[in-house]
């Protein structure tokens, strides 16, 4: 049994790599199978693959969606993810909620069961070719004024799965809506929700591991007792603290190699990593110190380490430094927090950057601190 010194080490430096910020996947689909999901949010998205496939292309990323390599499902705590089509019906069993907890959503929408019903039924008849929210809601207006409402009851569909939303431009979400069955030639396969929450514990343990069955149950938003059973449908070795790892991975683990201290990453808001691990278990990614400055305060209870993982830069895989970004015409400006702010930031970080400005169609990327224009970190 390691010590608990050299435990931490190994699960830095392990998980690093097994969420391949190393850019170890040249191709963004396999890249998205191995972390299973990615919060579907653009720029999120987009840049949630960048920091795993070095190069990555506009043309590469959206021809996951154009060849339906590539889904936006409600997933992991129901968020919007991006999941390989293949894999889809499997997550999207594991981790579906029961229509009836919409309930509310509707009734603030004040959308009786029935009046849902049938804007269903209209929704998949317009919806046969992706159309655009402002178009989808006028059509189920059907002339009368429209209403922002009827929205809600497309989300829901969503979230039931018989309707799919599809991204537009990098920079920011502009979703068109399309029914699933027209998109994909057929309905979301229905899968076996428990046989599927057993295959998503072991395919959560291979890229986010070695992990607790409380970080498992955060991740898919499922109980604690669901997450539990399901981690013992699977052969996994306990390396103490309750931190699984597949059996067949222990002896790689054992001789797990640290990483590069000056090993950089650029992670944005909402990173597979930074949302992969429950609040309390999140001192392989982030020093306790600095956990309030790498996630959002959103949330209750709990504070900050309830809220969104926020866009962090790596360093030997711990987090340094928040950013954020911003454009200026068509000039990308990003502003570097430290989180010890006499460090110094590396000038290689610069190109990590420019490649971000790459992706979402910058003329030009800088890169500056809040204090001076002088990078630091």
């Amino acid at each position: 049994m390691p010590t608990a010194a050299d435990l931490a080490t190994r699960l830095r430096a392990w998980t690093y790599r097994r969420q391949f910020l190393d850019g170890g996947v040249p191709d963004p689909l396999e890249a998205l199978r191995r972390i299973v999901v990615a919060y579907s949010s653009h720029p999120s998205a987009p840049l949630t693959l960048l920091a795993r496939v070095p190069g990555l292309t506009p043309d590469a990323f959206a021809v996951l969606e154009e060849r339906r390599d590539a889904i936006r499902i409600p997933a992991v705590r129901l968020a919007i993810s991006l999941v390989p089509t293949d894999i889809a019906p499997r997550v999207f069993a594991a981790t579906r909620q029961p229509v009836e907890k919409f309930a509310r959503n509707l009734d603030w929408a004040k959308i009786a069961p029935a009046d849902y019903a049938a804007l269903k039924r209209r929704a998949l008849e317009i919806a046969r070719e992706p159309i655009g929210a402002k178009d989808l809601q006028a059509a189920l207006a059907a002339g009368d004024t429209a209403d922002a409402k009827l929205m809600t009851a497309v989300r829901v569909m969503a979230y039931e799965g018989v309707v799919l939303r599809l991204g537009g431009g990098l920079r920011s979400d502009s979703l068109r809506y399309v029914a699933t069955d027209a998109w994909l030639g057929e309905p979301l396969a229905e899968a076996d929700p428990v046989a599927s929450l057993v295959w998503l514990a072991d395919a959560y343990l291979r890229a986010y591991g070695p992990a607790r069955p409380a970080d498992f149950a955060w991740w898919a938003g499922s109980t604690k007792t669901r997450a539990t059973a399901a981690l013992a449908g699977i052969r996994t070795v306990d390396l103490g603290d309750g931190l699984l790892l597949p059996a067949d991975q222990e002896s790689a683990f054992a001789v797990t190699e640290p990483l590069d201290p000056e090993a950089l990453a650029l992670l944005p808001k909402w990173d597979s990593y930074t949302m992969g691990l429950a609040p309390d278990g999140r001192d392989r990614l982030v020093a306790a110190a600095h956990l309030k400055r790498a996630y959002s305060t959103a949330g209750s209870g709990t504070g900050a380490t309830s809220g969104d993982g926020l866009p962090l830069v790596l360093r030997g895989g711990e987090a340094v430094a928040t950013w954020s970004q911003r454009f200026t015409g068509n000039a990308l400006r990003i502003e570097v927090t430290p989180f010890v702010p006499e460090a110094t930031l590396p000038d290689r970080i610069k190109d990590a950057f420019s490649a971000v400005g790459r992706l979402l169609g910058a003329s030009s990327a800088d890169v500056a601190s809040f204090a001076n224009d002088r990078p630091r970190l």
